[in-house]
């Protein structure tokens, strides 16, 4: 696929013994979706990023004119300029963000990442296919949880703040063990339970976010917690304008923003009470150049829970079908916040976000070059374009017995390149609807969503 951004007036042919940090290169000798670099056009920054290149072309195409991406400069160079409005997080996850780097005793930064680079990564404890079962068990629990929060919510009662943690706490300990299990039942949408859906799925990608960023176990309760609420106000929105299939008028769109406030109200009031929820809750919908609301605030005014859900929070709407609009592509997505970042998100945060989804998230049901259709099962984090599908249709688009085909070995040379992923299909595209297939048949044994 071709960046339709760049202009290829610039082009020079380079040998990828020629390479050097510093260069732009704009496209590559094969199909991007064959390599391991999500966005398409980068500078060169890392000696890893050098070797990924040698290691998959021969030669690439170099801009020198050093144009990237939609027009923005690319996240990839190595002269950034921070600006007071770039978010430097606060460690303790609960105060707004600074204006300069965080320094250590002796004044040095301490921190130029979103990845807590100072803790060790997680390391996957189970299989995908084996973590399904108990994460299966989990989302259902989960998903009764919120029914009942959202149903308090709606009446203007106290929250049962306990229970929420109690449930994210299970959720939490899923994705420590694999993150793919539950990535997966994020997938599973409904229309008519957006609402309630849509936050359980918000906290599930907050959890798993904070666990690629390198949080400890308490941010990620917290985090996921924080998410699981955001949108509890909107419980109070009449149906109107909460399931209005159209565009908002004015005055509608100005209720329809007074949910932030009263998710703070509602949390506020609670029993024990959750600052950073009542913060996510509150400030969830601000930006990073103060455009949002309700106050219009600015990254520096932002915590590092109301940046990280921001982003999760607009995912999940793109890629889910509301009343008022279809879903986007995984991968149109991730554009959208590409695009949108240091303006609308922060930037370190969407970036590394774009790389813990990838284009092919857990639960993606995808065709391949030779037609054969699967659900994407899981992936390695340095190479998402190549994940493993469990496979459901053969060739000639008939039902197999199931099996995994692991798509590394494309890469290994021990299968052609015709099992590479071809296009991104829909829930429900020949009758594979993500709900009742396959996991849940092949390993759990368990009843569907629908039996909630």
């Amino acid at each position: 696929m071709t960046n339709k951004f760049i202009d290829k007036s610039n082009y020079k042919r380079v040998p990828v013994s020629g390479l050097k940090k510093g260069m732009f290169v704009a496209d590559l000798d094969r199909p991007w979706l064959e390599t391991p670099f999500l966005l398409q056009g980068f500078i060169i920054k890392t000696n890893d990023e050098l070797r990924a290149l040698k290691e998959h072309c021969k030669y690439v195409y170099v801009d020198e004119g050093g144009q990237d991406w939609g027009g923005k400069k690319t996240p990839f160079n190595p002269g950034i300029k921070v600006t007071k409005r770039t978010l430097h997080a606060d460690d303790s996850g609960l105060k707004g963000g600074r204006n300069t780097p965080l320094k250590d005793k002796e004044g040095k930064p301490v921190r130029t990442s979103a990845v807590r680079l100072d803790k060790p990564e997680y390391k996957t404890e189970k299989p995908a296919e084996e973590e399904h079962s108990s994460a299966n068990k989990t989302y259902r629990a989960a998903h009764q949880t919120v029914s009942g929060l959202m149903e308090q919510a709606r009446l203007g009662n106290a929250l049962d703040t306990k229970s929420a943690k109690l449930v994210v706490t299970d959720c939490v300990d899923s994705i420590l063990r694999n993150p793919d299990a539950l990535l997966w039942m994020a997938k599973i949408k409904h229309v008519d339970y957006y609402t309630m859906e849509h936050s359980l799925n918000v906290s599930i990608l907050a959890i798993a976010f904070g666990r690629h960023l390198r949080m400890d176990k308490q941010d990620l309760i917290r985090l996921g917690t924080g998410g699981l609420l955001h949108d509890v106000g909107k419980m109070q929105i009449p149906d109107e304008i909460l399931n209005k299939p159209g565009r908002l008028t004015e005055e509608e769109f100005s209720v329809m923003k007074r949910h932030s406030e009263i998710g703070k109200e509602l949390l506020t009031k609670s029993q024990g009470s959750l600052n950073y929820a009542v913060d996510v809750a509150f400030n969830h919908h601000e930006r990073m150049d103060g455009k949002g609301y309700p106050r219009g605030l600015f990254a520096s005014e932002l915590s590092e829970y109301a940046r990280i859900i921001s982003i999760v929070d607009a995912f999940d709407a793109m890629t889910s079908d509301r009343c008022y609009d279809r879903s986007r592509s995984t991968l149109d997505a991730l554009k959208t916040i590409y695009g949108d970042r240091d303006k609308h998100f922060d930037e370190q945060y969407a970036l590394e976000f774009i790389q813990l989804m990838g284009p092919y998230p857990p639960g993606t049901i995808v065709e391949l070059v030779n037609g054969a259709v699967g659900i994407v099962l899981s992936s390695e984090a340095k190479k998402r374009h190549l994940p493993r599908i469990r496979m459901i249709l053969d060739q000639q688009k008939q039902k197999q017995p199931e099996e995994i085909v692991d798509l590394l070995n494309v890469d290994a040379g021990n299968l052609d390149k015709s099992w590479l992923i071809h296009k991104v299909l829909k829930d429900g595209d020949f009758d594979i609807r993500l709900e009742q297939y396959p996991v849940r048949m092949a390993l759990s044994g368990m009843e569907t969503l629908e039996d909630l």
